[in-house]
């Protein structure tokens, strides 16, 4: 069969979704990527894709270039044919839903994370709820990484229960992400990985450090991600800047080395306020680092409370400080134990050949 892969980036396809792929291909299926070009679509036609180009930005709307955007989705879509599409990322999940139900093609839908919009609910959220409705009246199955996103679309009437499959997120390799070995010293090494976006929690992470350098505890903490200064949800260079005036603190941009990031570090720490299930968790336990999250939708999914790390109040400064210093304070007993509770749990969960097999049974 062939089949269409539509979402913002190439980066986000290769990166969530490479094994999935090869995995198709290998079942006898051709694969096109629909999506904006980057340092991965190369890497997508290097596994056997093909690629058509088509720049979307997510975090902007304009009713001119979407509409622009639409007919280019529609012009694609009719010359390719394709027996399916899956889509990814809010505008490839709207307008590719809607394009393809026009064309009578076979949609699949992953929500990977319902975002800002569903964080601050505004006029602008009961637009993309309309949206979705409008948008996915003919897909033919909508896949959810956690349960709570599954519930309020079936509550919404964006789709019923029948067309909904629950996922264990996007899964993670077992086998690239491997186990490795937790070295604990006197000072304590905390991570965050991710976009440096205010509903990542980053700014709670940033005062969360502040406070430790003014008690001088025996900690190190390091931020890996990047500011997008489009995005409004972005936090600022001034923000940044002052975590880096921090002593004890480092900073890089993110690259796709993060194994050697999750492997520096003893947790890894993501306060975020909403998630579908958070990749970065999964892979950072999979190596064996505990976890420090919030009760927020999507990352309790991953999270086993004093077992394979701390769960902590959604946009709260002193719960996240405090799990911080109760992890620091651990004895070298416990926080051994955690890391290999890490590694198992995900294992148990969340192997992403369990998502491929989902993706398998819906193509039969």
């Amino acid at each position: 069969m062939k089949i269409v892969f539509f979402s913002n980036s190439s980066w986000s396809i290769y990166n969530f979704r490479k094994n999935l792929i090869k995995k198709l291909i290998k079942n006898g299926h051709e694969i096109i990527v629909l999506s904006s070009k980057d340092q991965s679509s190369i890497k997508l036609k290097d596994i056997g894709c093909s690629f058509y180009e088509i720049k979307i930005r997510n975090n902007q709307i304009n009713i001119l270039n979407d509409l622009v955007l639409i007919f280019k989705i529609k012009k694609i879509l009719k010359k390719i044919k394709p027996d399916f599409i899956f889509n990814f990322t809010i505008k490839p999940l709207i307008y590719g839903s809607f394009i393809a139900g026009l064309l009578d093609i076979k949609t699949v839908n992953m929500i990977t994370g319902l975002g800002t919009i569903f964080i601050k609910k505004n006029y602008l959220t009961l637009i993309v709820i309309i949206l979705y409705k409008i948008s996915f009246i003919n897909v033919y199955r909508v896949i959810f990484q956690n349960i709570d996103d599954k519930k309020l679309f079936n509550k919404l009437k964006i789709v019923n229960k029948k067309k909904s499959i629950l996922s264990p997120g996007s899964g993670v390799d077992l086998n690239f992400f491997k186990f490795k070995k937790n070295i604990f010293k006197k000072k304590t090494k905390f991570l965050f990985l991710g976009r440096l976006l205010k509903e990542k929690g980053t700014l709670e992470f940033i005062k969360v450090v502040k406070k430790f350098n003014k008690l001088n505890l025996n900690c190190e903490f390091q931020i890996i991600g990047d500011i997008d200064i489009k995005n409004p949800a972005s936090i600022t260079v001034n923000e940044l800047d002052s975590f880096k005036k921090l002593k004890n603190s480092k900073y890089k941009n993110f690259n796709s080395d993060v194994k050697r990031y999750i492997g520096w570090a003893n947790c890894v720490v993501l306060p975020s306020y909403r998630e579908g299930t958070p990749r970065s968790l999964l892979e950072a336990l999979s190596m064996g680092r505990p976890i420090i999250t919030t009760n927020a939708i999507g990352c309790r999914e991953v999270i086993v409370n004093h077992k394979n790390g701390f769960m902590v109040k959604t946009k709260d400064v002193d719960s996240l400080f405090d799990a911080i210093k109760y992890f620091h304070y651990l004895s070298l007993k416990k926080k051994i134990q955690m890391s290999k509770y890490s590694r198992k749990f995900v294992s148990n969960k969340f192997d992403e050949n369990k998502v491929i097999n989902i993706y398998e049974k819906i193509l039969i």
